[in-house]
């Protein structure tokens, strides 16, 4: 494949492949391996990254270039997988069913958002710029767009 091919969705890649996809070391993919940040798989005893892969590490060096550190993604991975993990620790499978469906609901939500297909991973791009509501006006100076932040649910 040559490089100004698109990999397809099911390759798999070695790290130093990954690295420059990602605009960083393999050092660093290392570390932020160690850091439980990315986890490849093994293919014939060899680590491999998937695309899922490169999405995350794409999208964990823009959060470090942004300024956060290497907890606090540890500490969004965990919160990320905490509820799955409760519900499977209880044996409650309407728990694990309700888990999954809304994470489902929030993957085709962040899909419509950022523009993507079902079959797409972000890659550190920002999504496109802010969806307005047909006939809302245009947000005034020094507003941002999109309306008023709210924080995360508890």
């Amino acid at each position: 494949m040559s490089d100004l091919e698109a990999p397809r969705d099911d390759e798999l890649m070695a790290i130093p492949r990954l690295a420059e996809r990602v605009g960083v070391t393999p050092r660093v993919l290392r570390y932020w391996e160690e850091q439980g940040l990315i986890s490849p798989t093994r293919e014939h005893g060899k680590l491999r990254y998937s695309p899922r892969d490169v999405a995350i590490a794409a999208l964990i060096r823009r959060l470090l270039d942004a300024g956060a550190g290497v907890e606090g993604i540890r500490m969004l991975k965990r919160m990320a997988e905490r509820d799955v993990r409760r519900s499977a620790l209880t044996g409650d499978e309407n728990a694990l069913v309700e888990e999954a469906l809304r994470i489902l609901y929030q993957r085709k939500a962040f899909r419509e958002e950022a523009g993507m297909d079902e079959e797409h991973y972000p890659e550190g791009k920002p999504p496109p710029g802010p969806r307005r509501v047909p006939g809302e006006p245009p947000p005034g100076p020094g507003k941002a767009p999109g309306g008023p932040r709210r924080g995360p649910r508890g």
